[in-house]
């Protein structure tokens, strides 16, 4: 839900679980929050198949009311899509440090190069002008290793 609407849109998820067939003005006094930011985060979460409504009439003003409901099914499959979407992205990102060597001047903000853009640039970093060096990528191959593998779990 983090990645649909950020801590707000995890915030009326877990509401309308608790509450559901709720208005969004109803979302928004119980949440404390302003009714148009509950309205745009929810038109987020639908556009992800994540809720769905009902439409009634007010029989007063005659306006319709939207009442919410989270598709319990749909946020299960949506995590996990977005999990194995990240472990992915990992993979991809592990094959790549395990296949390259890189090298570094060791300046703050400056970036790391592979072998083939360090000889390029002369082993010389082109934003600082000092040498760049062998970059030892154990640690961050490790790191990468690890969270994979909690996605992995995860899954």
């Amino acid at each position: 839900m983090r990645l649909v609407g950020g801590e707000e849109a995890v915030s009326i998820v877990r509401f309308l679980m608790k509450n559901p067939s709720k208005s969004d003005e109803e979302i928004a006094s119980a949440l404390g929050m302003n009714v148009k930011d509950v309205r745009r985060i929810l038109h987020k979460l639908i556009d992800h198949s994540l809720l769905t409504y009902e439409v009634a009439k007010d029989k007063e003003t005659g306006h319709r009311i939207f009442r919410w409901r989270v598709q319990q099914d749909q946020v299960l499959g949506y995590i996990k899509t977005q999990i194995r979407r990240m472990a992915e992205r990992l993979r991809a990102r592990l094959e790549y440090e395990q296949s390259h060597q890189f090298y570094y001047c060791g300046t703050k903000g400056c970036r790391k190069y592979t072998f083939e853009e360090a000889v390029d640039k002369l082993f010389r970093c082109p934003a600082c002008g000092n040498m760049l060096n062998y970059y030892e990528n154990t640690r961050t191959i490790e790191a990468l290793k690890q969270k994979l593998q909690v996605l992995e779990k995860a899954i």
